[in-house]
């Protein structure tokens, strides 16, 4: 748990300190953090479908060098599209009905 901050321990989180307390300050100060959390947040989100996507085009351009064309790879995708259905079919199933009816109203309001 956080330990109890004073005014001026707050202050320095922002370099300038108020002359009174001020409960103001507190929540300006704890913004500020949150902000910065999301936004850490959103980097990582990001650098990582970066990495995903730049790994799949380094797998396509590799399969490619190596003589690998589409209509040899069909049904090995068509195999994996098939197990990552029953994959996902399994993991939506095993949490329950309400579960289910939950995540697929988030989906239709698009947060998910």
């Amino acid at each position: 748990m956080m330990a109890e901050l004073n005014d001026h321990e707050l202050a320095d989180l922002l370099g300038e300190p108020p002359r009174t307390p001020d409960p103001g300050f507190r929540v300006d100060v704890f913004a500020r953090i949150t902000e910065a959390a999301r936004r850490r947040a959103a980097l990582q989100r990001a650098f990582r479908q970066v990495g995903a996507f730049a790994l799949i085009g380094l797998v396509i351009a590799a399969a490619q060098t190596f003589g690998l064309t589409w209509d040899a790879a069909q049904p090995v995708v068509i195999a994996a599209v098939f197990v990552g259905a029953a994959y996902l079919f399994a993991h939506l199933t095993m949490a329950g009905p309400g579960a289910v009816l939950g995540r697929s109203r988030a989906a239709l309001r698009g947060r998910f």
